[in-house]
């Protein structure tokens, strides 16, 4: 079970990160490492039923 605490720590390192990318001197491969890490620690039953959080459009330089 995810606790709440983890919860409310994710997002609020999620809304620093936010924050921080708007930054004149953000460091975007940093967020880019980061980002996508953070946002896969949060728990499964954040997302709707059904919702696949990997199935979406495939960019270009992606590999699936």
């Amino acid at each position: 079970m995810y606790e709440q605490s983890d919860f409310i720590r994710t997002l609020r390192l999620l809304s620093d990160l936010i924050g921080y990318s708007h930054g004149r001197d953000a460091d975007h491969a940093f967020l880019k490492a980061v980002g996508p890490s953070l946002a896969a620690s949060m728990p499964a039953g954040w997302f709707p039923p059904g919702f696949d959080p990997t199935d979406g459009p495939q960019y270009p330089g992606s590999e699936r």
